[in-house]
C-alpha cells in the first residue's frame, strides 16, 4: 500500500502543478493578447510596447509546447484516479484483492502497469510533438 499511497501523492502533486502552468499560461496569453491593441493606442507613438508583448506570446506559446502543461495534466489526473481505484478495491477487499496471501502483490503489480501505461503514453506526447488542433496546439482550457 505504501507504493499505491506514494504513486498517488505524486500523481496528484504533478497533476496540480501542470494544471496551474497550463492555466497561469493561458491566462497570461490572454491578457498579454488583449494589451497589445490597447498598447497600440495609448502609446500610439511607441512600437516597442507592442513588440514586446507580442515576444511575450511568443515565449509563453513556446513554453507550452515543450512542457505539455495540459497533456501532463490530463494524464497525471487519470493515472492518479487509477491508482485511486485499485487502492479503494485493495481497502474493501475486492476482487482481486480478496485474497490476503496475494493482494499486496498484485496491488503492486496492478499500480507498475498503470505508472508504466502512463510512462507510455508520455513517450507518445514527447516523441510525436503537438499536433495540429490538439490542446497544445490551441488555446483551449480543460476544466476540473
Amino acid at each position: 500500500m505504501t507504493l499505491a499511497n506514494g504513486s498517488y501523492e505524486w500523481y496528484k502533486r504533478a497533476a496540480i502543478r501542470s494544471r496551474r502552468a497550463f492555466r497561469f499560461s493561458e491566462t497570461a496569453i490572454l491578457a498579454i493578447s488583449s494589451c497589445i491593441p490597447l498598447s497600440a493606442v495609448f502609446a500610439s507613438n511607441n512600437s516597442a510596447a507592442p513588440a514586446v508583448l507580442g515576444a511575450a506570446i511568443v515565449v509563453i506559446s513556446g513554453l507550452r509546447s515543450i512542457f505539455y502543461w495540459q497533456d501532463n495534466y490530463v494524464r497525471f489526473s487519470r493515472a492518479r484516479e487509477a491508482v485511486e481505484a485499485e487502492r479503494r478495491r485493495y481497502n474493501i477487499n475486492s476482487t482481486p484483492y480478496d485474497d490476503p496471501s496475494t493482494k499486496d502483490e498484485i496491488l503492486t503489480y496492478r499500480v507498475t502497469q498503470i505508472e508504466q501505461g502512463e510512462m507510455d503514453n508520455w513517450l507518445k506526447v514527447a516523441l510525436e510533438g503537438p499536433k495540429p488542433g490538439s490542446a497544445q496546439s490551441n488555446s483551449s482550457s480543460i476544466e476540473q
